[in-house]
């Protein structure tokens, strides 16, 4: 069995600045519904569609920054698991082969 494939450079990086990257993204979401809040108008416009007011904006941009999120520690963990992989390719397969087995005091 061979060793698994180096990590790539874009891997690294994601494992090495885990916190800045997800701190980054924190802060900017912050942001982004500081200015959205700031830029709504007081009162909406009765002129727009019924499928706009149906979510609106700070909503909207709440699922997108939720996305955003999910996609980030994806990505870390899926890097995090490409490093431990290169470093530790015995622990790795150790972690493949583990079977699930049930202990006698759980069966019955």
């Amino acid at each position: 069995m061979s060793a698994p494939p180096p990590p790539s450079r874009l891997d690294v990086f994601f494992t090495n600045n885990q916190t800045p990257i997800l701190a980054g993204a924190f802060a900017t979401q912050v942001c982004h519904h500081q200015y959205i809040k700031r830029s709504e108008p007081a009162i909406a416009s009765t002129i727009s569609s019924s499928r706009a007011a149906f979510l609106p904006r700070p909503l909207k941009a709440g699922l997108a920054w939720g996305v955003v999120f999910v996609g980030l520690l994806t990505q870390i963990t899926l890097a995090k698991q490409a490093v431990r992989d290169h470093k530790d390719p015995v622990l790795t397969q150790a972690l493949r082969k583990q079977s699930w087995k049930r202990t006698t005091e759980e069966k019955a």
